[in-house]
């Protein structure tokens, strides 16, 4: 005799195990489709095209404003006026990425405005370049670029102050030199003022 008790029962496990495994097969896709919409979600940050409304465009132009001001109340915009190294004849911020300290001034100290702009910008993933802006004697305006993230955005908005450089003062680079005797390897020429050498324009633009 046949026992048919048995081949129910062994019917019965095949039908569980189908089941398990039909249970597997839909959390598997589930969990596969969960990971491709992850990996393809658009993340929307400041810096994404025409993201920026008026609002945050006039909250960040007025951010950008309090990095320059707070700078200019500490006088630290000199500093980075003076931030040039003679010796290569370049900005000594200009080889900086942003996932690094901030260069380090000839007082030891990491630059000022550089901390401000990493501080206030860098954790909501905006950009920032820093140019300076001089007097040539034919009365025309030449930029430096101090440091340069890259191209702004068609939203980007900008900040800028002014500082007075005269012959006494030193560089801020730690290669050092004093301002007077490095005239002709320094970004901004001297105006031949008795002891003005220039009016720079810190300015900065962030998007």
């Amino acid at each position: 005799m046949v026992d048919r008790t048995l081949d129910h029962r062994l019917g019965s496990g095949d039908d569980r195990g189908q089941a398990y495994t039909l249970e597997g097969v839909v959390s598997a896709v589930l969990v596969l489709t969960a990971l491709l919409l992850a990996t393809t979600a658009v993340v929307i940050t400041p810096t994404t095209a025409g993201t920026i409304d008026r609002d945050t465009m006039a909250q960040l132009g007025t951010q950008t404003d309090d990095v320059l001001t707070a700078a200019h109340e500490r006088g630290t915009l000199r500093e980075a006026a003076l931030f040039w190294n003679v010796t290569g004849g370049q900005s000594g911020w200009s080889d900086w990425r942003v996932s690094q300290e901030c260069p380090t001034a000839a007082d030891g100290e990491k630059l000022t405005l550089c901390e401000l702009l990493q501080e206030t910008f860098n954790s909501r993933f905006y950009r920032y370049n820093v140019y300076l802006d001089y007097q040539t004697k034919e009365k025309t305006t030449q930029t430096e670029p101090l440091f340069v993230q890259g191209t702004p955005g068609r939203n980007a908005v900008s900040a800028t102050r002014s500082v007075a450089l005269h012959d006494g003062m030193n560089l801020t680079h730690p290669s050092g030199g004093n301002l007077e005797e490095n005239a002709s390897e320094f970004y901004a020429e001297d105006l031949e003022d008795p002891t003005l050498v220039n009016v720079v324009q810190i300015r900065v633009v962030v998007w």
